[in-house]
């Protein structure tokens, strides 16, 4: 299973969109972040899809190079101050790494991350040395989901035998272990 297919048998993961607004600046459409206060173009936002808030629900879209948003109700053209939210995109080596988990292991860790109040979505840094095709070794994550920041070592051996463990420690102090043997 790859990991889009993964990441669609979970369950909506908190934190998983950024949300703002559309304004019309210099004849291009900008996005401003309302959490980050920061500024992209919708163009380059939206080439993973985009989301535009009407009639109370947030309608799932593509973007179209003229302004509007294609979706299965048809096509919203896009006006100043529409609210308007991207999926976050996954750093590469955090996806890679999510995807070089074992099925079991992924399910384990996810639900286990969400348990402990954190999201995929929520990771800030990843060292991923399978990037490096070590078979054994260390990764290390850190998130944060605004109320906690953990960082998480992910034990690995590969091979005959691939295990995976791993550690959390929080912000507080707290620490928790979670393990896929074989």
């Amino acid at each position: 299973m790859n990991i889009e297919e993964r990441l669609q048998c979970i369950a909506e993961q908190p934190r998983a969109y950024v949300q703002g607004t559309a304004e019309f600046v210099n004849n291009e459409w900008v996005f401003f972040d309302e959490e980050a206060e920061e500024a992209a173009l919708v163009e380059e936002m939206a080439q993973q899809g985009i989301e535009l808030f009407r009639y109370g629900h947030w309608l799932s879209g593509r973007w179209q190079e003229n302004g509007t948003i294609a979706t299965d109700l048809g096509i919203f053209p896009l006006t100043d101050g529409d609210r308007i939210s991207f999926r976050k995109q996954l750093t590469y080596a955090y996806r890679q790494w999510l995807a070089s988990l074992p099925n079991p292991s992924f399910f384990q860790y996810v639900q286990w991350l969400n348990h402990l109040g954190f999201s995929l979505y929520d990771c800030l840094y990843c060292y991923n040395g399978l990037l490096f095709a070590k078979s054994s070794g260390v990764n290390f994550m850190i998130y944060d989901n605004t109320e906690q920041i953990a960082s998480v070592h992910h034990y690995y051996e590969r091979g005959p035998m691939p295990s995976d463990r791993f550690e959390i420690t929080f912000n507080s102090g707290e620490r928790a272990i979670c393990a896929q043997i074989g």
